[in-house]
């Protein structure tokens, strides 16, 4: 039994483990702290995955797809090696990636012969990767309401999907719409408004924002342009790639800051580390958090 499967668990507390992929730890550590934040605040035990390696996101499957399906498959091991059952991906790309694995591996035998003899162990499928909001349950809505301390009121947000959480369903799985109500509650708990806009789920551009910008450049003026008729003064998001597009890409002049959702969280419970977040960012949000007494 692995060191992960022994560790104690406090008492009252769910065990989750993640993995975190490799924006977590470089170009989103801001969203890490504050997911780890957010978790506690749920009444969650999280730890990551051991070991863990990139998953190949985003230009791994497009160069070589077995070698990518291989790369994640290395982590759904070290998961069932360490007596993990769900497997809680934080980052789209990475989830899909991973969720794309899993689904290759269960339907191709030879790939799984592959897998045996790059690592030594054999894929039972005994891992499900799920998404990060799959941990939340009925009722943490009011868990997150009861510990807000500091009211968001003034921030007009719009909610930005992105395109890959849910895509594709056949491999996927994942009912995005069971969520949405959720995530606006939420998101409306912190003391935030949340617009009505059309884009929640259009393209940023993704990895192409490497190879081809000025194609990305056009998607993010898009959704820009879509979140300042609603006029929202800020975007919220799980994605951190579509988060850096949304802040780094695009043309347009009224830039807004883009938010990661549990840095609400961060924010509304009076988190100390909250402003050093805040300041991580490529769109500077501190005139708005300033402005509206949040920080």
């Amino acid at each position: 039994m692995s060191k992960v499967a022994k560790r104690t668990i406090p008492v009252g507390k769910r065990r989750i483990c993640i993995y975190p992929g490799c924006s977590l730890t470089a170009s989103s550590r801001d969203f890490a702290d504050a997911l780890f934040q957010m978790a506690k605040m749920a009444g969650m035990w999280v730890e990551e995955l051991k070991d863990w390696n990139c998953c190949g996101a985003s230009p791994a499957h497009s160069v070589n797809p077995e070698y990518a399906t291989l790369l994640s498959g290395r982590n759904l091991i070290l998961a069932q090696k360490q007596g993990v059952e769900d497997l809680y991906v934080v980052c789209p790309s990475c989830y899909i990636r991973l969720k794309e694995a899993m689904h290759k591996l269960a339907n191709d035998e030879s790939l799984r012969d592959k897998l045996f003899q790059a690592y030594g162990t054999r894929y039972t499928g005994e891992v499900k990767v799920r998404f990060f909001l799959e941990a939340l349950e009925p009722g943490d809505e009011a868990i997150f309401e009861g510990q807000m301390n500091r009211s968001l009121e003034g921030l007009n947000a719009v909610i930005y999907y992105g395109c890959l959480m849910s895509r594709p369903e056949r491999v996927t799985g994942f009912d995005l719409k069971t969520y949405e109500s959720s995530i606006i509650k939420f998101v409306e708990n912190t003391g935030a408004k949340v617009k009505d806009w059309g884009a929640s789920s259009r393209c940023c551009g993704s990895h192409l924002a490497v190879s081809r910008p000025e194609l990305a450049d056009r998607l993010v003026d898009r959704i820009l342009e879509q979140a300042n008729q609603a006029k929202a003064n800020c975007v919220v998001t799980f994605c951190p790639l579509c988060q850096v597009n949304l802040e780094m890409r695009g043309t347009a002049k009224n830039r807004l800051p883009v938010f990661f959702i549990p840095e609400l969280a961060g924010f509304a419970s009076g988190e100390v580390k909250a402003e050093k977040w805040a300041r991580r960012h490529l769109v500077n949000p501190m005139p708005l958090l300033k402005t509206n007494r949040i920080l």
